[in-house]
């Protein structure tokens, strides 16, 4: 009986260890593959886009993301010129801090807008199934990185 309950702990754990030893395997693995892969590929292999569909979602990427890069520059510089200000004693609740504190809030309304737009604009490249997933992602997406969701 001794030997029967030894041999089968050691299966166990032998059962174990194989597990653990192929999980971490196929986790680094797996982590690796997401690593290397760029944005576009990865929503061309979520969604299961063909090479239409990539070349036009590809094409919306191009056009949005200078507009995307000029905005995020007069954001930071707001960002910069709000904490110069709030840095200051002196300017507290001066027009300039106000100012600035309501440019940086509409530059963040704007720019929720702009990238809301591109998310529709992607979305109407996708076949019904792959739009509604894709929506409902980016909504969760962006509920969870703003505390708002498609507004």
């Amino acid at each position: 009986m001794k030997k029967l309950s030894l041999t089968a702990l050691i299966s166990v754990l032998l059962g174990l260890l194989a597990y653990s030893a192929i999980f971490l395997w196929q986790k680094g693995r797996i982590d690796q593959l997401h690593a290397h892969a760029t944005a576009a590929e990865w929503l061309s292999s979520e969604f299961e886009l063909d090479a239409a569909q990539r070349q036009r979602i590809a094409t919306l990427h191009r056009e949005y993301f200078p507009e995307c890069e000029d905005h995020c520059v007069h954001y930071t510089d707001t960002r910069h010129t709000l904490a110069t200000i709030t840095d200051d004693p002196d300017l507290d609740n001066s027009p300039e801090h106000v100012l600035a504190a309501k440019k940086l809030a509409e530059l963040e309304k704007e720019a929720d807008k702009r990238f809301i737009d591109f998310v529709y604009k992607v979305a109407a490249e996708m076949n019904p199934a792959q739009s509604k997933r894709y929506l409902q992602m980016m909504k969760s997406w962006l509920e969870h990185t703003t505390g708002r969701g498609g507004e």
